[in-house]
């Protein structure tokens, strides 16, 4: 394989790096929203705690949001 070839294959993999890390962080995310809705739909939740987990749930949605577009980048 000629040197050129290498740099282009070494190129392609530290570009998907990232991209793969995004994903995994989008990965953890969507469970972290699927805790705060068990919490939500959970009839014996309090109603503070329901609050914090609709809160959290929130703005875990809008950070998948943000990351979502940068995935699609």
């Amino acid at each position: 394989m000629e040197k050129k070839d290498r740099n282009v294959l070494k190129e392609r993999f530290n570009s998907t790096k990232p991209l793969d890390d995004l994903k995994e962080q989008e990965i953890k995310l969507q469970c972290q929203k699927e805790e705060e809705l068990a919490v939500i739909q959970d009839e014996n939740t309090m109603p503070f705690a329901r609050e914090a987990a609709e809160a959290q749930f929130a703005e875990i949605n809008d950070d998948q949001m943000r990351l979502q577009t940068h995935i699609e980048e």
